[in-house]
């Protein structure tokens, strides 16, 4: 990926990737900006500046080729090769992890640790690798000679958070992904990206009180859609799938 690729587009780039993946499911071949940011939650000017970072340009009125543009990002993002990613915590979140980095998404688990005894020795999915004692994980990933663990993923108990961030940091890892409520302590030069699932229903419980019907906010934000409601005679014309018609769409 580009060194000068902002982090907040390298973000939303992820996001239309999966997003891409979900219109090739479905069979769509050519998908217009709006549908494109509708999708991902942006709207269509961040989403093609975002994509002028991976070269997405062409002409106007066409679209998107999906499948071209989904090699683009992928390419922009490193996810034309596997990356090696070590998972602490091999329990029902961890499990669901391990699930979703599967196939075509450029990830590969190469290793799993636990302290549950009756955890150790097994293997959770057919060439899986073996899950290994929690306290193994620096000597396993300091010790690896033909791949390197660059992503480290901390599932682990509240309790042996901490400690597994620091065996990983310890031994060369700098990337972590964190899904543990814990707050970890690392060095500078190590980038920790926090997941904390029990903050974001948090957050959504906020707003779904605050747009529940009756509510004086509710009434607030209608009032407000109301007031930013064009007339229909100088509205812009859509075409049959919600897109503005003549707005500039470009191929990958």
């Amino acid at each position: 990926m580009s060194p000068d690729i902002p982090e907040p587009t390298v973000t939303r780039l992820a996001t239309y990737l999966h997003v891409l993946r979900s219109f090739t499911e479905q069979g769509v071949l050519v998908a217009s900006s709006v549908q494109l940011a509708t999708a991902a939650g942006v709207n269509s000017a961040i989403l093609r500046k975002d994509l002028s970072h991976v070269g997405a340009n062409g002409v106007r009125g066409v679209g998107y080729d999906v499948g071209r543009l989904t090699a683009r990002i992928s390419l922009a993002l490193h996810n034309d090769s596997a990356h090696a990613v070590a998972l602490a915590g091999a329990g029902r979140l961890g499990r669901a992890l391990l699930a979703h980095a599967g196939y075509g998404r450029g990830f590969r688990v190469a290793a799993m640790f636990d302290a549950d005894p009756t955890l150790i020795g097994s293997i959770i999915e057919p060439g899986g690798p073996v899950i290994a004692p929690l306290s193994t994980i620096a000597d396993f990933c300091a010790g690896q000679d033909t791949e390197t663990i660059e992503i480290g993923v901390i599932a682990t108990d509240d309790a042996a958070a901490q400690a597994a961030c620091d065996a990983f940091t310890g031994a060369g890892v700098r990337q972590l992904l964190n899904v543990t409520q814990m707050t970890l302590r690392t060095d500078s030069d190590v980038v920790v990206r926090q997941v904390d699932l029990a903050l974001e229903l948090q957050v959504l419980a906020f707003n779904a009180t605050r747009t529940r019907p009756g509510s004086a906010s509710a009434g607030r934000t209608a009032g407000v859609r109301a007031s930013n409601r064009k007339p229909a005679m100088g509205g812009t014309r859509m075409d049959r799938m919600g897109s503005p018609t003549g707005e500039e769409t470009v191929t990958a």
